[in-house]
């Protein structure tokens, strides 16, 4: 019988983040300019700017600034570690505070936590038919190939 995997929605956040970043080899005194700028930053969030305008005019994250900053929902093991392990230390609402990535400095906003939960039926009975469908078709090519080994003959001149 074909082992399937048990449907289910592990937690989430959704967050979003303004970027400085900071280009692999770039010289300690350029990084530590860069630094000032995030933190400049994070003190104009902090003092009331509005978080998605200030993504929009000054992240440097192409995929996420013409959307305020937003990432969309994503789970562990989505983001590199440091920028995961602290937006899900955030509350929603809450503002990190400047954290250091392998891209560069980010400042990160929750805008919700989206909790574990198991999925119904419906919500993945499509995935599991066609998870079934690729096993099946999977031991028919396995069985396929085997028999063919079995009746071939095979001659080696060396």
């Amino acid at each position: 019988m074909p082992v399937v995997s048990v449907p289910s929605s592990a937690e989430r956040v959704r967050a979003s983040h303004i970027l400085v970043r900071v280009p692999e080899g770039t010289a300690a005194a350029r990084k530590e300019e860069l630094r000032k700028k995030a933190d400049a930053l994070l003190g104009r969030v902090r003092s009331g700017e509005d978080f998605a305008t200030l993504a929009r005019k000054s992240s440097e994250d192409p995929g996420s600034a013409s959307k305020g900053g937003d990432l969309g929902p994503f789970g562990r093991g989505q983001m590199v570690p440091a920028f995961e392990q602290a937006a899900f230390a955030l509350k929603p609402g809450e503002v990190s505070g400047v954290v250091e990535s392998p891209f560069g400095f980010h400042i990160i906003k929750v805008s919700e936590k989206i909790p574990p939960r198991k999925v119904s039926f419906p919500e993945v009975k499509e995935r599991l038919k066609q998870e079934m469908v690729q096993q099946k078709r999977q031991q028919a090519q396995q069985s396929f190939l085997n028999s063919l080994r079995a009746k071939a003959r095979i001659e080696t001149f060396l």
